[in-house]
């Protein structure tokens, strides 16, 4: 059992518009993928120009539509680009929001769902020798290409908070986690029961989470 606080979450949807990024370049922000966009949005939104001392990005598939296409490239016998090669790997977003941004904070990139992602920020936090630290995770996720068996029809987006340890107001029980094949899944439970007003309600996907 685990104690944390989570505050600042914000969840960014692929039918909406991206209000956080007009602070990068229009240049810059027109080649970001959706789900780069998404990501970034979410992170600078929890933030508020404020400071946190580690970042925690998640997502189960990152930006696999870029790595599609750099194979049907080479299946065409066409020399990949560069770029595209270096935005697709699994770290790559938390690498543009740290260049776009000119933030050098700390980070790691995980396949992951959000609360394997708030366990990995716990961690941190308990571990750091830094006092009142905090925390940024950010969740996100979009399907998969139609040609992959794992396909699963879902809209994109992406969800991020501050953590930190400070008077808890979440209780984490790791035993009772429920391990979805599609981690987004654990992600949009958790945004509904923040949000939700009834608490006392038993849903077996939430029984890890207590407000506390």
């Amino acid at each position: 059992m685990i104690q944390i606080n989570v505050s600042q979450l914000y969840n960014s949807r692929a039918d909406e518009t991206v209000p956080a990024l007009e602070q990068i370049p229009a240049m810059q922000r027109r080649r970001l993928s959706g789900i780069a966009k998404l990501a970034l949005n979410s992170a600078i939104h929890s933030l508020k120009s404020e400071s946190v001392d580690y970042i925690v990005w998640a997502s189960q598939y990152g930006d696999e539509h870029k790595t599609l296409k750099i194979l049907a490239d080479v299946l065409q016998d066409q020399t990949p680009s560069p770029t595209q090669f270096s935005t697709s790997v699994h770290n790559a977003i938390a690498g543009l929001y740290s260049i776009l941004c000119q933030d050098a904070t700390p980070s790691t990139s995980l396949a992951a769902s959000w609360s394997e992602a708030l366990i990995e920020a716990y961690a941190w936090l308990k571990t750091t020798a830094k006092p009142n630290a905090r925390v940024l995770v950010v969740y996100y996720d979009e399907a998969l290409p139609e040609i992959y068996q794992e396909f699963q029809p879902f809209s994109g987006f992406a969800m991020s908070a501050i953590i930190s340890l400070e008077t808890p107001n979440l209780q984490l029980d790791l035993d009772a986690l429920t391990h979805h094949r599609h981690k987004y899944l654990d992600a949009k439970n958790f945004y509904d029961f923040w949000h939700s007003l009834d608490q006392t309600q038993d849903h077996r996907h939430t029984l890890a989470w207590q407000k506390c």
